[in-house]
């Protein structure tokens, strides 16, 4: 029967975790220097780039977009309003976009409203002038 071989002897990157802990990561996994990836000194700007890059990625993913229907009555804003806080609520939306959009919502339904009450306006003079006659 043959023994379990051993990997005592492992090169180990010469890094140090946050908590002062030894870097686990194996000689597979090493770079030149020594150092894996997350600890090499002269990798800086490379770690920069890839979390920048690693952020822009996982950010597309939760901007699929929220289906809200169309936007046509005042009963359509108060929908889509629900909607919104709801998708903020559960972490779909990025809090400061859903504050955009629910402020854009609110912009919409005071136009919607001022401009019904215009046509009401317009329907009662043209009333009030067609019994003047």
């Amino acid at each position: 029967m043959r023994e379990a071989a051993t990997v005592t002897d492992e090169k180990r990157c010469l890094g140090t975790n946050q908590d002062g802990s030894e870097c686990s990561t194996g000689s597979a996994l090493l770079l030149p220097s020594g150092f894996c990836f997350a600890h090499d000194p002269a990798r800086g700007l490379d770690r920069s780039v890839a979390g920048t890059l690693g952020n822009l990625k996982s950010n597309a993913k939760r901007r699929r977009g929220i289906d809200v229907g169309s936007l046509e009555t005042a009963a359509d804003a108060k929908r889509i309003s629900a909607k919104l806080v709801i998708a903020i609520a559960a972490g779909e939306l990025p809090a400061d976009q859903g504050r955009t959009a629910l402020a854009a919502l609110r912009e919409w339904r005071q136009a919607y409203e001022a401009d019904e009450l215009e046509q009401r306006l317009a329907e009662l003079e043209a009333a009030q002038k067609g019994r003047a006659l």
